[in-house]
């Protein structure tokens, strides 16, 4: 049998259930993978308590096929929880080529918003499409590989939306959070300036990073403005509620990006990015930064393949003050 942790419906993280499943098995072009670590993403809490873009985009998509309404069609419950993972391939389909049974990956469940995917990656066995598997590089440690996905592609994504490069000062806010951190570090492999947004206590992991850190105490604005090495040329914004000090700061519409959705954004023209503007290349290539210790991904603590231990997990992360990642050992 195959353990699961999954849902019968949007509600409360108390809602979520361990179950037996029957072992999947591979169709053309998809993976088994058996599973050992997952990657814990608030996102994941999000999408199971049904919070927007979630429910109006999955309505509009039932709308579109009414059919679905009268139990025609894939049903919509019940779904897997979870999005990152890491383990060993057990099987392929027809037409997978670029791993083979035996080999270490890792990957993220990729899909759109509202899109009701039933899958998800808190299981021990996982059919993936394969092309959200990737081999996993030599030497990469297995509790980073397993909380890679979803931040890699969200970085990456966030940066090149942003276009930041050589010579740019950039502002993260939540800079020592799993995404902001690494958005940091790929910011200052690129030549640009950070100037670190967190928590006093987070002051000395931002400058082990090599940003500049500034504190969310006080007037943050003037603190930016007193270290900033020139104009602010862009702004990011992993936490929420910070689009008016991009404006205060003169940072462009176009160069102020953030990963929460929220009125703010349209009225400020600002760009909600993260893994919408991500590239097959990012997962793979971040991958192998952290395997050669060029990037860091802090794992601030590894739980037990347990109910209670995963929900606490998300309580954790929607809480906002998870300094790195949590991952789940499932195997």
């Amino acid at each position: 049998m195959n353990r699961t942790i999954e849902y019968d419906r949007f509600g409360d993280l108390d809602d979520l259930v361990m179950r037996d499943r029957p072992a999947p098995r591979p169709g053309p072009r998809e993976v088994l993978v058996a599973v050992e670590r997952v990657g814990l993403n608030p996102v994941d809490a999000k999408t199971v308590m049904g919070d927007l873009p979630v429910r109006p985009l999955e309505a509009l998509s039932l709308l579109r096929s009414p059919s679905r309404w009268f139990g025609h069609g894939e049903p919509r419950f019940p779904r897997v929880v979870g999005r990152d993972f890491s383990g060993t391939v057990e099987a392929v389909g027809d037409a997978v080529r670029h791993v083979a049974p035996g080999d270490r990956v890792l990957g993220t469940l990729r899909s759109a918003p509202g899109s009701g995917s039933r899958r998800g990656s808190l299981t021990e066995h996982l059919v993936a499409s394969a092309s959200d598997v990737v081999a996993a590089p030599t030497g990469l440690d297995r509790d980073v590989a397993g909380a890679l996905g979803v931040v890699a592609q969200t970085a990456c994504g966030s940066l090149r939306a942003l276009g930041v490069g050589a010579g740019d000062v950039i502002v993260v806010a939540g800079a020592s959070g799993g995404v902001g951190s690494l958005v940091t570090q790929l910011a200052l492999r690129r030549g640009a300036t950070v100037i670190g947004i967190a928590g006093p206590s987070s002051a000395d992991l931002l400058n082990e990073l090599g940003a500049i850190p500034v504190s969310y105490d006080g007037d943050v604005a003037e603190q930016i403005r007193a270290c900033a090495p020139g104009q602010v040329t862009a702004l990011l914004d992993c936490h929420g509620g910070y689009l008016g000090l991009a404006r205060a700061l003169g940072v462009p519409a176009r160069r102020t990006g953030t990963l929460v959705p929220a009125p703010a954004v349209a009225l400020r023209r600002a760009v909600f990015t993260g893994s919408r503007d991500a590239h097959p290349r990012d997962l793979p290539e971040v991958a192998r930064l952290a395997a050669a210790g060029e990037v860091s991904v802090d794992v601030a603590r590894v739980l037990p393949f347990e109910l209670d231990a995963v929900r606490e997990g998300y309580r954790e992360l929607l809480a906002g003050h998870v300094r790195g990642r949590l991952v789940v050992r499932v195997a």
